[in-house]
């Protein structure tokens, strides 16, 4: 293994096994070492008694370009803007075909394991996205249909990257890719100044009801943070939110945030372009015979959502914090 090679294995390697908050590394390794690093992974998971199941930190490979990345435990910033638009497409699915297909409902599942079988040049790739959905054939492979990739816009390069695997690699119907910008994006501070804290339940209410009131104040200004408590910001300024809902041969982008503020609500999207045929294969749609909808996006809602998911992001920190680092 060359001395750049074993650099990035060490770095991905150390990256699993920490399982820091909130990292994403990308780093290139050929296949064979890709290899190596997941029989790694898999024995340090035995060791630690770590399910399979568990999600975070997870291990990933593009092998179109070469690449590993390691996720780690992601904040509910980012956890809870995919389980949002998972949910809301699912609800609205539901309603729409009860009546009018319920057959067909039953095979249009939420994606939940790591994708395989990958075709073209991604074909020893592997990862398992954010979100999105597949079709469960009965008498074949199960058909991946949406992909959901959020991330910061740090990494904005990667997502497309992911992108690319989900679109040319998979043949999905539609890859949506949440971006936030954090600013600041959390730091741990030094400890002295929270030295003399000895009740960490009574420091966390009196923390949460900081960042809950400053919230509420901010958000009557249509502003997302900042979230500080002590002298510290525990949840950055969401300074951007912006959606891409690719296709194979267009792309559309919708602002939600920008330089720190709500979009006036006129101005929100009330829908992401998604229709009911995005969720079926092209004959199975055909096969169903139902008329075609455009499904509607919640921007409200959704902005909303990230205003609590950056409230717990904070309070998550600012624990971790105290037990980790403090080790109360």
């Amino acid at each position: 293994m060359g001395s750049q090679a074993l650099s990035n294995y060490d770095r991905a390697f150390t990256l699993l096994k920490e399982n820091p908050l909130e990292q994403r590394l990308d780093v290139q390794l050929p296949y064979e070492k890709f290899l190596q690093l997941d029989e790694a992974f898999s024995e340090l998971k035995s060791a630690a008694g770590i399910s399979e199941d568990q999600r975070y930190p997870s291990l990933a490979y593009n092998s179109h370009t070469e690449t590993v990345t390691v996720v780690t435990a992601p904040s509910s910033i980012h956890e809870g803007a995919a389980r949002w638009i998972d949910s809301e497409i699912k609800e609205f699915a539901k309603a729409y075909l009860s009546t009018r297909s319920p057959h067909t409902l039953q095979y249009i599942r939420q994606v939940g394991s790591t994708t395989k079988h990958f075709t073209g040049g991604y074909v020893r790739s592997r990862k398992e996205p954010d979100g999105g959905f597949l079709y469960v054939r009965m008498d074949g492979e199960d058909k991946l249909l949406i992909a959901l990739e959020v991330g910061y816009s740090e990494v904005y390069g990667k997502l497309l990257d992911d992108k690319d695997m989900w679109i040319d690699g998979k043949g999905a119907n539609v890859v949506i890719l949440v971006c936030l910008k954090e600013r600041p994006r959390f730091k741990s501070p030094a400890t002295a100044p929270y030295r003399d804290i000895t009740d960490w339940r009574a420091e966390m209410a009196a923390m949460s009801r900081t960042v809950g009131e400053t919230s509420q104040s901010n958000i009557q200004r249509g502003y997302y943070g900042l979230l500080g408590y002590k002298g510290h910001t525990w949840a950055g300024e969401l300074n951007e939110v912006f959606i891409e809902v690719w296709r194979p041969d267009s792309r559309d982008k919708f602002y939600l945030i920008q330089e720190g503020l709500r979009l006036p609500v006129d101005d929100l999207p009330v829908t992401l372009g998604l229709r009911m045929r995005d969720l079926y294969p092209r004959d199975e749609w055909e096969a169903a015979n139902v008329e075609d909808c455009i499904i509607p996006f919640d921007s409200a809602g959704f902005l909303e959502n990230l205003r609590f998911g950056t409230i717990t992001a904070s309070k998550d920190r600012f624990q971790g914090f105290l037990f980790e680092v403090l080790g109360l």
